[in-house]
């Protein structure tokens, strides 16, 4: 299996399908997708590094409670992101550090506010080759 993401449509918003080989890449990649939604990350320089912890109940909600926190800073501090380590990952516990920089208006594009990852159709399902994630950013 290729490893990736891809977007599908949603009335009114927009959801990825996220395949990855193991849990540390899928939730990588699917902060890799939705910074890809927001910006263009090709103009994202890794100028800084933040930590990132979240918790919650189960892995899905992981998944949710982690991309909101991402989404969370972007808005309140106003910074693209465009790498993601995941050090640290349990069913209930996400520690990352994660790459980018602060918004400079003369030279990011931002194409879109995600203002929601929500529950909706959301899940982590195993299949033959690793995981497949989707989810659905509420715009």
């Amino acid at each position: 299996m290729a490893s990736g993401y891809r977007q599908i449509d949603h009335t009114g918003d927009i959801g990825i399908i996220v395949t990855a080989a193991d849990r540390r890449e899928l939730f990588a990649l699917s902060a890799r997708a939705m910074f890809e939604i927001i910006a263009d990350l090709s103009l994202v320089q890794e100028r800084s590094q933040w930590p990132v912890t979240v918790e919650a109940d189960d892995t899905e909600a992981l998944l949710v409670r982690w991309l909101s926190e991402l989404n969370f800073i972007h808005i309140t501090q106003e910074r693209l992101f465009c790498r993601f380590e995941i050090h640290q990952l349990t069913d209930t516990r996400l520690e990352a550090w994660v790459y980018g920089e602060p918004i400079d208006p003369n030279r990011h594009i931002i194409f879109t506010e995600i203002k929601a990852v929500t529950f909706h159709k959301l899940h982590i399902r195993e299949t033959a080759e690793g995981l497949e994630a989707q989810i659905i950013f509420d715009m």
